[in-house]
Parts: structure tokens; sequence; C-alpha cells
């Protein structure tokens, strides 16, 4: 059919074969234009039609297709001719798509009567004699098809089994349930332990909060250190129930729905749902890492010997940390590198590629490491060098806990880094594709170092309330108990006399 028959078919997007717009209903259409012309079945026409521009009404919502003996019969005509060129049938045009009949279950197009039996089907010389001029063009065109599909599970237009291809984005786009070569207890064992970090990082971090809450009155101001771990352990608490609510609604945040299937999110297919989630995680894990960079030197300012500084800023530090995560969002969206995980199947900053994950996360984390390690590294230097007993009396904010605490997150840290590493040196691995030390180290970062911190945190709470309701006199420096006073009898004022 030509361009303007074709406008001014009323039709229904997306087609029966996944186009969304009657351009690319019809740039298909055409590719078929040499099989039409060699007439290997009079209902060929007319079944492609009602595949590509199905038939829709207003009272019927759904498009009204072909049915399935139609198709049959084009396919036994048409599909020797096929197979004399390599071509296998399309998957987009497989039969068992297609009702058996129209009734009031499923509505189809049986089709003119036609009587195939009294045309042969042409033979492939046949064909080079009537249509050498489409011949060259049939090949160009419908290569896309070729390779073994199963339009069941996915496969269109060329596209690997559990595929789709999305016009869209010009791609081949994995459907949801597609295995990505990754065994489903590897998934399961990731799930399982991503929500058990979770769980246990917003538990925590809750107990912290309320803990301080509840405690404010009691005591005095907390010190800048304590504040920063407390913020860094809700910063990493939020990114875990980003984290369980992605668990929860998988299907909904990490898929989407089109022509009739459940799409994985890539980077090409934009799904909002997919995107907040990855912004929040990616929001979270950042100003939870620049809150242990604060952290740190916090207490190395508390530890100094003109310590404190810091305290004059920190309502402007505070606002600063929340802040900063903002830009490195923006740069993460502008840049499209938002996908989701085939192994976990949650939506990250990064997963679209290595190179963006690289950029995103293995580069943040390595300028992380590098500004927290001056200050722990000066600290530990300058404990080394004099006693900072009155210091650790005078101040709870310069307590070695706090340094102990930072060096645990340049470990974890370190270790999460090491596995970008391996990938460089085993890429040809499939690490990334099942649960393994690496693998997990990836995965779980975030929620482990949210239970490390809120771990800290507790930690500090339970010194805090120990020092608070221990005994009163072992809490003062250099005490020393008074001697008691025993009463002594008066001396005489006219001297002493003795008897002999």
């Amino acid at each position: 059919m030509k361009d303007d028959e074709l406008s001014n078919i009323s039709s229904f997007f997306p087609n029966l074969a996944g186009d969304e717009t009657a351009k690319d209903a019809s740039d298909a259409l055409s590719t078929f234009e040499p099989l039409v012309n060699v007439g290997c079945s009079s209902l060929l026409r007319f079944f492609l039609c009602s595949v590509y521009f199905p038939m829709c009404n207003e009272k019927i919502p759904i498009p009204i297709g072909p049915c399935r003996p139609m198709c049959e019969t084009v396919k036994r005509r048409c599909m020797p001719l096929l197979k004399d060129f390599g071509f296998p049938w399309p998957a987009a045009l497989e039969c068992t798509r297609f009702p058996l009949e129209n009734n009031n279950e499923a509505m189809c197009m049986p089709g003119p009567s036609a009587d195939d039996s009294a045309h042969p089907i042409p033979s492939r010389e046949k064909l080079k004699e009537k249509d050498d001029h489409h011949r060259e063009t049939e090949e160009d065109t419908l290569i896309e098809d070729k390779g073994p599909l199963d339009s069941r599970r996915g496969g269109h237009r060329g596209c690997p089994v559990d595929h789709i291809y999305v016009n869209k984005s010009a791609a081949c786009i994995p459907v949801c349930t597609a295995e990505h070569g990754i065994k489903g207890t590897d998934r399961e064992t990731a799930s399982t332990f991503l929500f058990i970090f979770s769980l246990v990082s917003v538990v925590m971090t809750s107990i912290c909060v309320i803990t301080t809450i509840s405690r404010r009155s009691d005591r005095s101001p907390r010190s800048f250190p304590e504040t920063a771990l407390l913020n860094c352990a809700a910063a990493f608490a939020g990114s875990s129930i980003v984290y369980l609510l992605s668990l929860l609604y998988r299907e909904q945040i990490s898929c989407t729905s089109y022509a009739s299937h459940q799409l994985f999110i890539v980077s090409s297919v934009t799904h909002v749902p997919c995107n907040s989630a990855a912004v929040l995680l990616y929001y979270f894990g950042t100003a939870g890492r620049l809150w242990w960079i604060v952290l740190a030197y916090a207490w190395h300012s508390s530890s100094a010997p003109q310590g404190g500084h810091m305290e004059r800023l920190r309502p402007a530090i505070e606002m600063l940390t929340w802040a900063l995560p903002l830009l490195f969002v923006m740069a993460a969206l502008v840049a499209k590198s938002v996908s989701a995980d085939p192994l976990s199947g949650i939506c990250y900053v990064g997963a679209a590629s290595k190179t963006q994950d690289s950029v995103f996360n293995l580069l943040r984390d390595v300028i992380c490491v590098i500004i927290t390690a001056v200050p722990l590294l000066v600290g530990c230097l300058v404990r080394v060098g004099r006693s900072t007993l009155a210091t650790h009396h005078n101040n709870p904010g310069s307590s070695s806990i706090f340094g102990v605490i930072t060096l645990l997150y340049l470990l974890s840290v370190l270790y999460y880094m090491l596995s970008f590493g391996h990938g460089a040196v085993q890429h040809s691995s499939a690490w990334d594709r099942s649960w393994n030390l690496v693998s997990a180290g990836k995965v779980l970062i975030d929620p482990f170092l949210g239970v490390l911190s809120a771990g800290a945190c507790l930690v500090i709470l339970l010194r805090d309330v120990f020092t608070t309701y221990r005994s009163p006199l072992s809490n003062k420096a250099g005490y020393v108990p008074a001697v008691p006073r025993i009463p002594q009898p008066a001396v005489p004022s006219g001297g002493l006399s003795f008897q002999l």
C-alpha cells in the first residue's frame, strides 16, 4: 500500500508488531513489498495490513488483528520462499499470537476467502526472473528479522531472545522476565542480603534518633563529631528505605509497560519511578559519604590544641553537606546514567555502562577516601606525639572511637573500590552476573555503611549512658577521699601534772 493510502486508515498504536507510530508501521510494512510482489499468497497483503494497521473501534479499546487460520495459510504459502533465502518467519507475525477465531472472548479478522491452491509457490529462480529489482532490497530490509526468535518470550526484529525492539530508542530492550545470564538463586540471594542489611540500617538508625531526642534534655549539646555521625547514619538510612521500597515494588519501579510487554529499564528507556529511586539512592549515598568527611575533620578539629573552630561553622557546614549532593544528582541525570541492575533489580546511577559507573561511583568514592584520609592520618599522628587525656575529658568529640569509626569506613570503601579493579582485570569473566564477594561488595556497600554508622552511633550512646549513670565520685579526676576528723579532748590551761 502507498503512503497516501495508509494515511487515511484509522488504526491503533502501538500496533500488534510493536510500532509506535503510523510512519514506523509504514516503513516496516514496506520491507515486505518484494514478498507481496512475488504473490506467494493472495492473503499476504491483507494479513500484513491487519498486523501493522489493525482495525480499531471507538467502542472497543483494543486493536483487532488477523485470525490465526489466515496467518497459518499465509505462512504455509510464503515460508518456503523465505527459507530459500535464509530468512526465518518474522517473530512479529508468529501465528500463535493471534486468536483462533472471532468470538465474544477475542476479536479478529478472518480475512477474505481465497484459493491459494490454484497458484503454485514460486521458486527462487522464478523470483529472480520476476522480481530481480526487489530481491536485493529484500535481502537488505528483511535481514533485521533474521535469527532464532520466539515471540512468546519477546524476540522481535532480529533482537535476541527475551528482547523487544523499541522504535523510539531504536534498540533491543530486554523484557522484565529476562534472565540476563543470571541464575535465579543468585538474584534471590542478592535481594535477601540487600533487604536484611537495609532493614537493620533503618532499625538501628531509628533507635539512635529516638534515643538522642529523648536524652536531649538530660545532657549538654552534642559535640560536632557526634552530630556528624548521627547525620551520616540518617543519610544511609534514607537510602536503605529506598532500597526496601525498590525491592517491594521492583516490577513497578524497574520495569515499564510497552506494547503489551513489560520491559526492563535501561538507559535508553525513560521511566520516572526508576529515575526517582536511582536519584534518591545516589543523593543519600553521596550525602552519607560527605558526612563521613565532616566526621573526620570534626574529630581532627576536636583533637587539636586549638580545637573547636568547626563548632562555629556548624550551621553552614550542615547546610552545605546536605545541599552539595544535588550537584552530583544533576550531573547524573544529564548524563542519562540511570538503569536497572540485572542482579539486584534495583535502579542505580551508573548502571547504564561501566564507564558511567566508574565516573559517578568509583571516582566519587576515590575523592571522598582521599579527603577523609588526610584528617584521619593527621589526627592519628597528633595523638601519637602527645598525651590527650585531659582533652578527652573536656571534649567528648575528641574520643578515639571516632577515629576508629572513620578508619572502618575507609576500609569498607577501599574494598568496594577494589571490585572495580577486579572488573577491569577480569573483564571477560561473569563475576557481575553471579552472587560472589565482589558483586556483594558493590551491591551492599551503602546498606553496609548504614549499618556501620548506625552501629557506631549506638556505641556512642551506650558510652554516654554508662558515663551518666556511673558513680559521681569516680567521674572526678584527681579525687582523694577526705580524712575523717576525730574530736580530741580539751587540754587544761594550767599545764600537766604528773604524780609519781
